[in-house]
């Protein structure tokens, strides 16, 4: 595994990993991260509003990603984000359970690491084009080699543009190069940059399933129950305006050096840098027309009276204007190597990470000042969706973000035996968030820099520890088990407008230029087992629990009601805030491949994941009855894929393989207090490709085989409809 960092066998180390290798990506055409995350057990990922995506493993969804083994930091401050093309991809690491607290704050369940194609001396020539469903077209182009000297390259370009399904008219362009190699026998160099030009088509669904039962005004017949989607709705159909658009631009580089000592003292510098810019504009709300008069043909019960609503037309409400602005800038130094103390042989690793996130996030909320135009409040017929005119947008405010993390950590693998290896591993970080907020100028994306005294702030730190031991019987087997801790600092500035409860359940003064709320904080525990018997069985199983406390939770919105401790009914004069909350999780995965002979493989995972929430300290604010043993959103609790390949290695047939693939997504909460869900499905993946001797593949893939209608996201209950059998064509040249 390319991040585990240590210089020891994999089966030495009381981790669990999972990744999808460069074979499986190419071979199932592959180029969207979603679409790889079916492949690792109890992990989940869900693509939002045409390009956002939200990672869960374990279930928990503050998820860390990595690139190349350096923290993209936007997936500690909202886990929703663009991520590019896979184009350049060599494989994709998840390492899950205690493991993960080696790479800092908020890495909680797991830690993905996306690894781009490495230099190397071996020329190569690649190149790609493909055709599919609903008029996709793919390109790409490498190549790679010694470039000069001991200096050898990697590069690769990528283009896709499509109408789509639901013609949202995706179009990503990248470009990624790689130079690096041994400067001396001692020394070596990696030197990596990349970049993305993308578009999304904003992705808003369909109009609301119901969240009343809906009856029939002419004879007080029910109509439709609620949670159910108004009939006859045409999938295809969007409601998106006009003007509506979604940009994510970047670029990205990453030095690192590498000098040798001896095999007891190792030095290692990275420093990586991204860029990162996303601008939208889109249509959100679809509200049906709703009126207290007989004017609508349906009607639901609000309180007793009749609401009556038009399922013939929706508006739409609130476009929504934003744009964030980022830098990320990481700078890890580490030190390792071996040594023994007496028959004790030590692998020991000691760094300094140092993350640094700037980012200005521009919003133009101010509807009919920021937002103008026909296309405001215009209203579409639900069978017939048109624009109905333009609208024009600009920014009022800005939020200034700022984080700093400096992480000192050290760990070391003792192998106290052949059979005994023990790991010890602790980390403490210092973290330092600051916000502000500033007016643009002329509603663009412009501003003045506030004061260093206008920044809000908050300062944290924490100590986190790791460890594990491995017992090996026998060469072939590792059975492993280890605890860890971990900490999410919180980011919760002081509001008047707020009344705060600790987490024993009481209210307290909060300051305002202090810390509002402690970090979340909690532990793993996993024991687990590694099994490889030569090339024809490798199996991984584990079993984990996870706990974390000091959840914060809004007890009671402002204006809502409560009772007091004497029994009255009060409205809430503020927002009461509480970290209140307790969630723990729990479940074990396993996957195995088996190679009975070379033309044919067999590979199959599955994941179980029970997170819920398990206790809420007793206020006057909220019953705990509401939501103790609630399960947690957007987690499923079972998760399953499949594979089976075969290529032909003899005869005429020689150079041709088919491959399928089955995947199974469970029931995924939505909401915890209805009870909201996207329902389960299976995917079923077919493909074939056959491979020429002069490196020339002709493949064809044809992805949800048996057209599954399904749902895996959603804009608050504006369903997403899922894409359904689709083909793909590609021919491709590899040198």
């Amino acid at each position: 595994m390319n991040f585990l960092r240590l210089d020891a066998p994999v089966k030495f180390m009381p981790v669990s990993t999972n990744f999808v290798s460069k074979k499986l990506i190419e071979q199932r055409g592959i180029q969207d991260v979603q679409d790889a995350a079916k492949y690792l057990p109890g992990v989940r990922i869900q693509t939002s509003y045409g390009g956002f995506q939200q990672i869960s493993i374990r279930g928990f969804n503050n998820s860390i990603i990595m690139i190349d083994g350096a923290r993209d930091e936007r997936s500690s401050i909202d886990n929703s984000y663009p991520f590019p093309d896979l184009s350049m991809v060599e494989s994709i690491e998840l390492l899950k359970g205690p493991a993960s607290i080696l790479y800092g704050q908020s890495a909680v369940g797991g830690v993905i690491n996306i690894v781009r194609k490495s230099p190397e001396a071996r020329k190569s020539v690649n190149a790609l084009l493909s055709y599919g469903s609903w008029n996709e077209r793919r390109a790409a182009m490498g190549m790679g080699g010694t470039l000069f000297g001991p200096i050898n390259y990697q590069t690769n370009f990528y283009f896709s543009n499509q109408d789509g399904w639901r013609n949202n008219g995706d179009k990503r362009f990248s470009g990624y190069l790689a130079l690096g190699g041994m400067l001396t026998n001692k020394s070596s160099i990696d030197v990596r940059g990349g970049f993305n030009r993308d578009f999304y088509g904003t992705e808003i669904g369909l109009p609301d399933n119901m969240e009343h039962d809906i009856y029939n005004a002419e004879d007080d017949e029910l109509y439709l129950r609620s949670g159910e989607m108004q009939p006859g709705l045409n999938k295809k159909a969007r409601y998106n305006n006009e003007s509506d658009f979604f940009k994510n631009n970047g670029w990205n580089a990453s030095a690192q050096y590498t000098y040798n000592f001896s095999n007891a003292f190792k030095v290692r510098d990275k420093v990586a840098y991204t860029n990162d810019d996303i601008n939208y504009f889109g249509t959100e709300d679809l509200e049906y027309l709703e009126s207290d008069k007989a004017i609508y043909n349906h009607y639901y019960l609000l309180n007793n009276k009749k609401k009556y609503v038009c399922l013939d037309t929706v508006q739409l409400t609130f476009p929504l204007r934003f744009s964030h602005m980022a830098q990320t800038i990481n700078n890890q130094f580490e030190i390792t190597g071996k040594f023994n103390t007496g028959k004790i042989i030590h692998n020991y690793q000691g760094g300094y990470d140092f993350v640094g996130f700037l980012r200005n996030s521009f919003s133009g909320y101010n509807l009919g000042v920021d937002v103008q135009g026909p296309g405001l409040y215009s209203k579409e017929v639900v069978n017939d969706p048109h624009s109905m005119g333009y609208m024009t947008s600009s920014f009022s405010k800005v939020t200034v973000m700022r984080t700093f993390t400096h992480g000192l950590y050290l760990q070391d693998l003792m192998e106290i035996s052949e059979k005994l290896k023990i790991l010890l591993a602790a980390r403490y970080d210092f973290f330092n968030y600051q916000r502000a907020t500033a007016a643009t100028i002329d509603g663009k994306r412009k501003f003045d820099m506030p004061n260093d005294d206008d920044f809000s702030k908050v300062k944290t730190s924490s100590l986190t520890y790791r460890i594990g031991t491995v017992y090996l019987p026998v060469p072939e087997l590792s059975i492993y088990g280890s605890i860890g801790s971990f900490f999410k600092p919180s980011r919760t500035f002081y509001s008047d407008d707020n009344i705060y409860v600790d987490r024993n359940g009481n209210t307290y003064n909060a300051e305002k230029n202090g810390e509002v709320f402690k970090p979340e904080k909690g532990y793993q525990v996993e024991m687990g087992m590694r099994y490889e018997l030569n090339n024809v069985l490798q199996a991984n199983a584990s079993a984990f629990y996870i706990k974390k406390y000091n959840i914060v939770k809004t007890l009671v919105s402002k204006g809502s009601t409560y009772m007091d401790e004497d029994g009255n009914e009060v409205v809430a004069s503020k927002n009461i805030v509480g970290q209140v909350g307790t969630m723990d999780s729990k479940g074990f995965d396993v996957d195995v491949t088996y190679t009975p002979i070379k033309e044919l493989s067999l590979t199959a995972g599955y994941g179980y994941t029970d997170a819920r929430t398990r206790q809420i300290e007793d206020n006057i604010y909220i019953s705990s009855e509401e939501l103790v043993g609630k399960k947690s959103t957007y987690v499923p609790e079972n998760t399953f894929y499949g594979c089976a390949d075969y290529t032909f290695d003899k005869g005429l047939l020689d150079g041709l393989n088919f491959n399928m693939s089955i995947s199974y997504m469970d029931k995924v909460i939505r909401n915890q207090t209805t009870g909201l869900a996207f329902p389960s499905y299976w995917i079923t993946d077919l493909g074939a490709q056959y491979k020429l001797p002069n490196g020339v593949s002709f493949s064809a893939n044809v992805n949800n085989l048996f057209n599954r209608e399904y749902y895996n996201q959603s804009l608050g209950s504006q369903m997403v409809p899922s894409m359904p059998r689709s083909y793909r064509l590609a021919l491709s040249y590899k040198f």
